[in-house]
């Protein structure tokens, strides 16, 4: 063995980077979403020092003569809607050049990359507020390129430091990014946003986002035969079943025609609408349904919002832990119906429960939440099984449609409450149970989890790990 390695680690150093790169993906996320949640207080007229019920609508609430804590901000209908989806936008947009950059300088510096960016950006949300909405919106436009190519780098990372045998945990965790940003960020944002002001939501997520992007530039190494915490039992331990990096081919001749002429692959795709679809109340729309309609604080309403996706995690934890006793096909089948039907059901409950009782509106709106916890079993599953080698393509549009889902639902469920009325709401939790039970009666008609035969066609890689 190499005297120079040193095993302080324990040869667990790959679990290190597991933790590192999960949370700063986390906190990258976190400082996008922190958005929404500070945009409550930030548009809270009443909060103003220059708010009265006699005020002009002319009242400049976001005056430069006031602190950057007390301006406040007027936004209609379809500025929050860019506002919103400009995350989402810019997470479209970014995906081509990000994962060049990454393809050409690795995982190392194009994390450290959109670190810093994300740190910096986050830091400027408050000025650029204060100079007016294009400038707001080119912050969350830029915002959301920065965090665009979290899945390649999360393949790329699991390429070097994932043994197989730990496959799962690594995707399980990393994968986990956007529901832990949420609850990491909204209990912070809440807390911060009642007992400090609006603009320190901000600077809190940039200090944490830049504190994780130093660790990272420290701790992380491209080839983990080069970290000098890493011993030569835990190299063997990732590398082995693994053929060496340079002799896998990536596959040529991708069969396009027949990747989008295929009903399992299409059922996919429209299920990632439908998931998507309701995730965005989760993501964006809970947070402020708790405090504009149902009018609880803002701090209680940052406990009660990641409650939901913590039992998201435990459901998804809880799969994958325990075999279930059914075939692939009647699996994929069974639990995208728990996810989406079960959600869609629950949906419709919160839709005609009247908010009288507060607390218990705000749980019932978490069931929903909660049900999607099963899809990982489902859709996701399903196209892994029939693209196999040629997943990354199907996942490349399963991201644009991602990308396209979540932005457009940032217009059409502002455009479906401009009063902030629970009325208004009803009209969305509908239209939620009814994408989802649309879209998973198609994926449970044209469903498979086998092999699609143009996976078949060509044999793709010199090598491949045997599983017997």
């Amino acid at each position: 063995m190499d005297p120079k390695r040193s095993c302080v680690c324990g040869d667990n150093t790959r679990f290190g980077v597991l933790v590192v790169g999960t949370l700063c993906f986390s906190l990258y996320m976190a400082t996008g979403i922190a958005f929404y949640t500070a945009l409550v207080p930030m548009t809270d007229l009443s909060s103003s020092p220059l708010f009265s019920n006699d005020s002009s609508a002319e009242v400049d609430y976001g005056s430069w003569d006031l602190p950057t804590a007390d301006r406040r901000f007027v936004y209609t209908v379809m500025e929050k809607s860019w506002l919103i989806g400009g995350l989402f936008l810019g997470v479209l947009i970014g995906s081509v050049p990000m994962i060049a950059f990454m393809t050409r300088f690795g995982p190392h510096l194009t994390v450290i990359l959109i670190g810093s960016a994300s740190t910096v950006l986050t830091a400027l949300v408050p000025l650029a507020a204060s100079c007016g909405f294009p400038f707001l919106v080119a912050v969350r436009f830029v915002q959301g390129m920065g965090v665009a190519n979290i899945f390649p780098l999360i393949g790329a990372i699991m390429m070097r430091w994932a043994a197989l045998t730990e496959s799962g945990l690594f995707i399980s965790l990393y994968t986990a990014y956007i529901q832990l940003s949420i609850i990491i960020s909204t209990p912070i944002s809440g807390f911060v946003g009642k007992n400090l002001n609006w603009p320190s939501i901000f600077y809190i997520h940039a200090a944490i986002a830049g504190t994780l992007t130093v660790v990272w530039a420290l701790f992380f190494r491209n080839n983990p035969a080069k970290h000098p915490f890493v011993g030569e039992q835990e190299i063997r331990k990732i590398s082995t079943g693994k053929p060496p990096m340079q002799s896998i081919k990536r596959p040529t001749n991708i069969p396009y025609k027949a990747i989008l002429t295929s009903l399992p692959i299409w059922a996919v795709w429209i299920a990632c609408v439908g998931n998507y679809l309701a995730t965005q109340f989760s993501i964006a729309f809970f947070y402020m349904y708790l405090v504009w309609v149902l009018g609880i604080d803002v701090e209680t309403a940052g406990l009660l919002t990641p409650i939901s996706l913590i039992i998201q995690l435990a459901l998804n934890a809880t799969r994958q832990a325990r075999p279930f006793p059914l075939l692939n096909p009647l699996q994929c089948r069974f639990f995208n119906s728990l996810a989406f039907y079960g959600a869609a059901f629950f949906f419709v409950v919160v839709a005609f429960v009247h908010p009288e009782d507060k607390l218990i509106c705000a749980l019932l709106a978490m069931v929903p939440q909660a049900m999607i916890g099963f899809n990982p079993g489902g859709f996701n599953k399903s196209s892994v099984l029939v693209a196999r080698q040629h997943s990354p393509t199907v996942l490349a549009v399963t991201q644009v449609i991602l990308c396209v889902t979540l932005f457009s639902g940032s217009f059409i469920v502002l455009a479906l409450t401009p009063n902030n009325t629970f009325e208004e709401y009803r009209s969305v939790f509908l239209l939620y149970a009814a994408g989802l039970a649309v879209t998973n009666t198609i994926f449970v008609i044209f469903c498979r989890a086998e092999a699609a035969e143009w996976t078949k066609d060509k044999k793709v890689y010199p090598e491949t790990i045997s599983t017997a």
